[in-house]
């Protein structure tokens, strides 16, 4: 009686693979990455869809080797390597599929939905008031006519509608002319978005006066941070801009 051949390879990996609990878990958060990816996709960030199933499989393969290496040398630091490896990839990776998750199903405060790069939450028609400047009660503001030659272009996110309506009041109030826009500000060239701050980018026409702005939108919301863009903008309507960020 001919022995029985014995299984190449390739087989004996598989099999090793599906008798291994860890190898088990491992290609179940693939697959539940990849089918978030695919779902993202679906909701047409193609781009990001495809970056998430790529860590998906470069993070099962790593994890996979690991374990193997673990399971075949005898040296303990290999193997405490190989574990504090494994742990460090699979806490990512799990925040990854968690991220990924509640990007779907979830609309993000403003902070968080810009650092992870999503789409803004619709707003609902009931949740939109209409714009209406306060006037400036305050000392150290006054009127001057020359200022009207100028137009001051207030753009905020939703959140900072309160801002805007305040520091429109006391440009006006000061003879700038001034409108507020809402806007999520996604364009905007910033060199720093944090929420909370006030950026004044100014075109060479305002530069006489940018100085005079930057210190009525401090009076008119102190809370806020204020900072002025260093290079001069050419703007298609308006001579100075404000981000309400």
């Amino acid at each position: 009686m001919s022995p029985e051949p014995e299984p190449d390879i390739r087989s004996q990996l598989i099999r090793v693979g599906l008798e291994d609990p860890f190898i088990r878990t491992i290609a179940g958060m693939v697959a539940i990455a990849t089918a978030v990816g695919f779902v993202v996709s679906i909701l047409g960030d193609g781009t990001r869809a495809a970056i998430a199933v790529g860590l998906s499989l470069m993070f099962g393969v790593v994890l996979i080797i690991l374990r193997v290496l673990m399971n075949n040398t005898e040296g303990a630091f290999v193997k405490y390597l190989c574990l504090a490896s494994s742990a460090i990839i699979i806490g990512v990776f799990l925040a990854l599929i968690i991220f990924a998750v509640q990007a779907i199903t979830v609309c993000w405060p403003e902070s968080y939905r810009e650092t992870l790069g999503l789409k803004a939450c619709p707003v609902q028609p009931s949740q939109v008031r209409a714009f209406t400047p306060v006037a400036y009660s305050g000392q150290g503001i006054s009127f001057n006519p020359d200022n009207k030659k100028y137009l001051v272009l207030v753009f905020y996110r939703s959140n900072r509608q309160s801002d805007a309506e305040q520091i429109v009041g006391a440009l006006l109030s000061a003879g700038y002319q001034s409108e507020g826009q809402d806007s999520t500000l996604n364009e905007v060239v910033a060199p720093n978005r944090s929420p909370g701050l006030s950026l004044i980018k100014t075109s060479e026409l305002a530069q006489p006066v940018v100085t005079d702005v930057s210190r009525i939108t401090q009076l008119a919301v102190p809370a806020s941070e204020v900072t002025v863009f260093p290079d001069v903008v050419a703007f298609a309507r308006g001579n100075i801009q404000i981000d309400l960020f």
